[in-house]
């Protein structure tokens, strides 16, 4: 194993300007036109349709239309509730299925590296819109950046088990969005047979459910998920129908019947339903993905667990990977106000069903006993706020994170036996959100701490300092290594990062380290064998 000592070197973006102001380019559906980016960097065509939704289902593609379209549409949200969120905002436009795509205006090649980004939110908030993803420190490498918007909650993810609402629209939106970068991407200097798809949390999730569908096949090649995994809470719904039901009574509805729900949910104004959903305790991740029924009219996208198909090695679509978390991904579990402070009241009142997680599923007749091993695990002093919320943050790390992690990277790497390359980001500087937003003094990074260290973030311009600068370069480089070369330092003697087992902790000075808290992992991965959602059941 190669030592590991890059050398991070900061490089001043610097372009001549003497690129047109405009660029017109030809797609499928009629002729777009970009404008150059404010900077120089970049042109961006913003707010690009690439498909027609098409309630509860898979979209449709979008219509041939006449002239030009002036690409400019910055702020494009698909349906969502407000939330404490900086990179959200509260939506009622169900026109929102938009790409936006950043082409370098220095072209050195004419068949470019492709990323896609796809946003976090917990599938229930979020957007690409550039006022959250400015792309310029990754465009500076020689890529192409798309980023793309996706239905969220609702009218993602609703799975009612009929043809009318059968199941992960959002995932079908960025189906929809890589097949329509594969037919386009070319006319914008990009190479259709070289596509990174790159999210953070649920965006990193995202990227992996790729993998398992049969239906992606061809249409991207890697894989960058930040935060994101299976076998967490907020990944995956075990029983869908149970989940429509729950939010149509607070619509003011009991029942359980599809059809009547389908019609709760087509009917209800878009308000009505998100106001709903953001009463939900873990709001943002209400609905999620789900196992489809298959139907003649609608093409699947998700046919088996997760689990199974890493268990049993039949990944329809494995490709290389990096994927990584913060130390302590649960501290901006804290922002979520309403759903914090009712866990806290209920543990003080020894109610600890505030306990259960969503990706288990518990026998009644031994829930007393988790119940118990969790409370004697993390709860052992209730007595101050502090340590109660402590407890919560070190309960949410452990259970949507490490132990997901944990299992994901091994599971993946056997399976596919392809390259791994696992990270732990370890950097504190100026520009870590996760810490800024929870206004943490803990010496440890917080989930989004890396984000804007690869975006840059026009809504809350965040300060750079000297190594803040070396870190942006350095993330950069290392991710559009990955999208370029298949490996993040092709270069090995300037230093390696060797894949999974090795974990790298990105630093200032990386260096290979643990698993992080190996023994806490261990204690999740027993607890998820034991009563994991997406396990088959007797």
């Amino acid at each position: 194993m190669v030592a590991f000592s890059l050398t991070l070197i900061f490089t001043v973006l610097t372009v001549g300007v003497s690129a047109e102001e405009t660029l017109l380019v030809a797609t499928k559906q009629g002729d777009v036109e970009g404008a150059l980016s404010e900077n120089g960097y970049y042109y961006e065509f913003l707010g690009i349709r690439y498909g027609v939704p098409v309630k509860f289902r898979a979209p449709e593609e979008p219509p041939i239309f006449s002239g030009v379209y002036k690409a400019d549409n910055r702020e494009v949200l698909c349906p969502q509730f407000p939330a404490p969120d900086p990179l959200a905002s509260p939506s009622d436009n169900e026109d929102c299925l938009v790409l936006n795509i950043y082409v370098p205006s220095q072209l050195q090649d004419t068949s470019l590296p492709v990323i896609v980004f796809l946003h976090g939110g917990g599938f229930g908030v979020g957007s690409g819109s550039s006022t959250f993803y400015g792309p310029q420190y990754l465009v500076s490498h020689g890529v192409i950046v798309v980023t793309i918007n996706y239905r969220l909650n609702a009218y993602g993810f609703l799975n009612l088990g009929i043809s009318e609402a059968p199941g992960n629209a959002g995932l079908k939106d960025i189906r929809a969005a890589l097949r329509w970068i594969r037919d386009n991407i070319s006319n914008f200097f990009g190479n259709p047979d070289n596509v990174t798809v790159f999210g953070e949390g649920s965006g990193g999730l995202a990227a992996i459910y790729l993998t398992m569908s049969e239906s992606t096949k061809g249409l991207f090649h890697r894989v960058i998920s930040e935060s994101g995994t299976p076998f967490a809470p907020q990944s995956f719904d075990a029983n869908p129908l149970n989940t429509a039901i729950k939010i149509a009574k607070t619509l003011g509805v009991n029942t359980k019947d599809p059809y009547d729900l389908f019609e709760i949910y087509s009917e209800s104004s878009i308000s009505k339903v998100e106001e709903a959903i953001g009463k939900q305790m873990n709001a943002q991740s209400v609905f999620l993905p789900s196992i489809e029924k298959v139907f003649d009219d609608e093409e699947p996208f998700l046919l088996d667990t997760p689990f199974n198909m890493l268990t049993t090695g039949k990944i329809p679509n494995p490709v290389p990977m990096i994927i990584g978390l913060n130390t302590v991904e649960g501290l901006t579990s804290t922002l979520d106000y309403y759903t914090i402070t009712s866990q806290m009241d209920r543990i003080k009142n020894e109610d600890y069903s505030a306990l259960d997680q969503r990706s288990l599923i518990v026998p009644s007749k031994e829930k007393s006993e988790f119940r118990n091993i969790l409370k004697d695990t993390y709860f052992v002093n209730t007595t101050t706020d502090e340590a109660l919320v402590g407890g919560i943050i070190n309960l949410n790390t452990d259970f949507s994170y490490v132990g997901p992690m944990s299992l994901f990277c091994n599971l993946y790497a056997n399976s596919s036996g392809l390259p791994v390359y696992t990270y732990i980001f370890n950097f504190l500087g100026n520009r870590n959100l996760g810490r800024i937003l929870t206004n943490s003094t803990l010496e440890a990074t917080a989930n989004r701490d890396e984000l804007f260290y690869i975006f840059e973030l026009e809504r809350l311009p965040l300060p750079m300092d000297e190594d803040d600068a070396r870190m942006v370069t350095f993330m950069t480089m290392l991710w559009t290594n990955f999208a370029k070369f298949g490996m993040p330092t092709p270069d090995s003697s300037n230093g390696e990062w060797v894949p999974y087992p090795y974990h790298l902790a990105i630093d200032l000075e990386p260096q290979y380290v643990t698993e992080l808290t190996p023994d806490r992992a261990y204690f999740w991965r027993s607890i998820y064998y034991k009563y994991g959602a997406e396990l088959p059941r007797k």
